[in-house]
This record gives C-alpha cells, sequence and structure tokens, in this order.
C-alpha cells in the first residue's frame, strides 16, 4: 500500500484508522478480554455452566456496543471527517468501514472463547485468511478507485478491510460450531448471571480504552496541523505523519506479532493459576515473557540499527524511511515490553493501574505536540515518543513488580542482551559488507545477514548465560 499510496495516501489513511480505532474500542468495549479470563477463571474452578453463560452475555452486549459504534460512524461520518480530521477525503471511507463494527464485535467474542481455552490454532487460520481476504480485495479494488483519487484509494481499503471482518465471523462461527466444548458433557448446573462480572472487567478497560483512543485520536490529528504551524505545507505534513505511522512503525512492529500472540495467551494463562491461588506458576510465566520480551527487544534494535537503509530500500524502495527506522528503533523494547506488561497487569486484574498509567503517557505526549512541535518540528514528536514510551514503561513495571512477586533480573534480562547484540550486529554487518562485495542479490545478502546476526546474538546470549535452554519454556510454562 505504502508504494501504491505514496507517503500522502497512507498519511491519510493512518488518519482515517486514528479515528476508526476509537469506534472499534466502541464497539469491543473491553469484552474480549473478560470473556479469556472469566471463561479460564471459571473453567478452573469447575463452573462450566457459568463459562458457557460468559459467552453468551457477551455476545448480547456485543452486538448492542457493535450496532451503536457503526451506526454512530455512519451518521457522522461527514461532521468526523470536515471537522475533527480535518480532511473531507476521510469521508467516504468511514462510511464503508461502519458495517464492520458490529461484526467484529461478535467475532472478537468467538475469538476470546478460544484464547480463553488456549486454542491458538483456529484463531491463527482466522487471522491469515481474513489478512489474505482483505489484500486481495484491496489490491483487486485499487486499480479502479485508486485512478480516482487518494480518497477513493482509502475507500477501497476500507472495503477491504470491512469484507474480511465479515469473513473472518463466517470462520470464527463456523469453527466455534464444531470445538469440542469444555461444557458440552458436563453435568447441568443453573449458572449464575454473569453480566455483572462482564461488566465489572470490561468496563474499567473499556473507560481505559475509550480514553486512551479518543487520545490518540487527539494526538494523531494534531500531529499534521501542527506541523503546518512549523511552516510544512499540507501535503508535506501529511506525507511525513504518513511515513512515520503508515511505514516506520509498522516495520518496527512486524517482530512484534510472536508478543502479540503471546499477550493474548497470556491473560487466560495468568488468569486461571491465579484463580486457584498457584502463586508460584504465575510469577514463573511472568517472568519467563518478560525475558523472552526484553531479549526479543533487543535484538529487534540490534537488526534495525544493523540494517536500517536496507531494510527500507528493500521494503519500501526509501532511503529517508531508513534514517527513521534506525532512530526510532532504540524503543521498540519499550514498546514491546508496554505491551506484554499491560496483559500481564490486565491479567492480575490491574486494569485501573493500566488505565493510570496510560492517561498519564497520552496527556504527555499530547502536550509536548501541541506546544513544541510548532517550535522544533517534527523532532519534538519523536522526542514525545521516546520519553513517554520510557515512562509508560518505567510506570507499568513498577506496578507490576508491587503486585507480584517477580524479581527483574538486570543482568541477565538487559545487560548480557545488549553486550551480546552490540557485537552480534558488528559482525553481521561486516559479513553482510562481504555479501555485497561478491553477489549481486541484495535480498539475499540482507536476509542471510539478518539470519546469522540472530544466530550470533542467540549463541551469544547462551555463551553469557542469559538464557538456559534446559529451563527456559515459555510455551511449557503457560500451556503446562
Amino acid at each position: 500500500m505504502a508504494n501504491t499510496l505514496g507517503a500522502e495516501g497512507i498519511g491519510l489513511y493512518q488518519l482515517i484508522l486514528s479515528f476508526y480505532f476509537l469506534m472499534v474500542t466502541l464497539a469491543t468495549s473491553g469484552i474480549r478480554v473478560a470473556i479469556s479470563r472469566l471463561i479460564s477463571e471459571e473453567i478452573a474452578l469447575g463452573n462450566y455452566s457459568n463459562a458457557k453463560k460468559v459467552l453468551q452475555q457477551s455476545i448480547a452486549i456485543s452486538v448492542f456496543t457493535g450496532l451503536a459504534a457503526g451506526f454512530a460512524l455512519y451518521h457522522f461520518a461527514d461532521y468526523i471527517g470536515s471537522n475533527i480530521l480535518n480532511d473531507e477525503r476521510t469521508v467516504l471511507a468511514l462510511l464503508y468501514l461502519a458495517p464492520s463494527l458490529p461484526v467484529m464485535a461478535v467475532s472478537n467474542c468467538y475469538k476470546g472463547y478460544f484464547y480463553a481455552l488456549g486454542k491458538v490454532t483456529q484463531p491463527s487460520i482466522i487471522q491469515m485468511t481474513e489478512q489474505f481476504v482483505r489484500i486481495f480485495l484491496i489490491f483487486y479494488l485499487m486499480d479502479t478507485f485508486l485512478p480516482k483519487g487518494l480518497e477513493y484509494g482509502c475507500a477501497a481499503i476500507a472495503i477491504g478491510m470491512t469484507a474480511e471482518e465479515i469473513f473472518a465471523l463466517f470462520i470464527v462461527w463456523f469453527f466455534y460450531i464444531f470445538d469440542k466444548k469444555p461444557y458440552s458433557h458436563k453435568p447441568y448446573k443453573k449458572s449464575d448471571n454473569m453480566i455483572f462480572k462482564i461488566l465489572g472487567i470490561s468496563l474499567p478497560l473499556s473507560a481505559t480504552s475509550y480514553l486512551n483512543s479518543l487520545l490518540r485520536t487527539v494526538e494523531n490529528t494534531l500531529i499534521p496541523t501542527r506541523l503546518l504551524l512549523y511552516g510544512l505545507s499540507t501535503e508535506s505534513a501529511i506525507s511525513l505523519y504518513g511515513m512515520i505511522k503508515g511505514m516506520v512503525l509498522p516495520i518496527l512492529f512486524f517482530p512484534s506479532s510472536i508478543l502479540t500472540s503471546l499477550s493474548s495467551l497470556l491473560i487466560p494463562a495468568v488468569a486461571g493459576d491465579n484463580a486457584v491461588a498457584d502463586e508460584k506458576r504465575v510469577t514463573k510465566t511472568l517472568s519467563q515473557v518478560l525475558h523472552f520480551t526484553a531479549i526479543s527487544g533487543i535484538l529487534v534494535v540490534a537488526v534495525f540499527v544493523a540494517f536500517p537503509g536496507e531494510i527500507a530500500i528493500a521494503v519500501y524502495n526509501d532511503s529517508q524511511v531508513g534514517l527513521m527506522i534506525k532512530l526510532i528503533s532504540y524503543v521498540c523494547p519499550f514498546m514491546y515490553l508496554n505491551m506484554v506488561i499491560s496483559s500481564m497487569l490486565n491479567a492480575l486484574g490491574e486494569q485501573v493501574s493500566s488505565f493510570i498509567v496510560n492517561i498519564i503517557e497520552s496527556i504527555l505526549k499530547i502536550s509536548i505536540i501541541y506546544f513544541f512541535v510548532p517550535v522544533y518540528g517534527f523532532n519534538a514528536y519523536l522526542f514525545a515518543l521516546f520519553i513517554t514510551t520510557i515512562l509508560n514503561t518505567i510506570l507499568y513495571l513498577i506496578r507490576l513488580l508491587q503486585v507480584s512477586c517477580i524479581v527483574f533480573d538486570i543482568s541477565n534480562w538487559i545487560f548480557k542482551p545488549v553486550a551480546a547484540a552490540v557485537i552480534s550486529a558488528f559482525l553481521a554487518k561486516n559479513i553482510f559488507l562481504i555479501f555485497v562485495r561478491n553477489s549481486s542479490h541484495h535480498i539475499i545478502s540482507l536476509a542471510s545477514s539478518i539470519a546469522i546476526l540472530s544466530l550470533l546474538y542467540l549463541m551469544g546470549l547462551i555463551l553469557f548465560k542469559s538464557i538456559n535452554l534446559n529451563s527456559v519454556n515459555i510455551k511449557k510454562s503457560i500451556f503446562g
């Protein structure tokens, strides 16, 4: 999409997504986390009828919130595009995205059910197939839509996203119908009314998500407008915004895919152990996941610092993106830890703590963007990104250490991996230069060098005794 729409088109698309994600938050209302946590807890306690009730009542809530969010987006699309996003070219895409919200809300419930049971195959298949549907439709429609302008190019993406959600609901419902449910052959017992438990978890999460999404929307709409005050043209401001939000950050977050899946599994795993007061197992799981996240984030920094320009040219054919990748990559470990620790706190019932930390982060970032971007330009935004991400991670970690028995091993989790990363990045970069001098296939040379860097990093972790392959087994810890 970046190569098709260009930086300005990607900027417009990201502007649309900034408000769409706010409506997604309204539609889903923290329900999936509630389902994952409550079903795993009720099954751990043997309350199978309650587990079934959780899913049924969650679907009912989601139908209501999804329809409300979809109607609001469709009805107010003109106002949102013209007065909030300040670009009328966003209106058409918002209209096409509205039908996806109720569909997404319901499919989200079924996905939460599978994650609660630790069944990752079904959600994985769904995610893969729905992505293929979206990609196929977007590029099929793009040839017809894009010649009419960027507005229609973004509309093509919106159609693909809505079709993707409809397809995902059909597939996840099919999997659910044929799934062997844990409560299907259990003796009948009158279930409790679970709606208050569901709302007790989802409402604080929803309040957090609503406010966070609202603040993120404010932040995202502020960036282009404050860059205009700095002196950039509208096209340059949207293009720069699109480069960071739609090109650099997706590349940096791409390696975190496994952490996203891990976070989804973490909530039911920890919630189930927590429900039966298995503190030792909870601590072990959280410690291993934190360790894995830290060393993964440091590896990503090594890769992007060693090969920023090469990766940017290979993916986007744009060397300017490489400069941004190298600079922002240093904050990757903090971004990844944010994602995982947030899930840990939710699993431990610390939704309010997450809420407070996220509000502090958002208000600080918006303040820096509002007051300093018109004076210092894009450098002020980069400063805001760094300082708020690091602050968020520190506050999250402090709270996690307060409510758990984890001991943060800074030597094995930070210092030793950093040493291994520096050495492996230096060696891999020199190996890459040798490959380039002796081969015309730069993509193959780049892929080989990244693989070598990763292997050298793993060897360094083992040599420095940062990891022990005989004792560290995250999968075993979670699925037991």
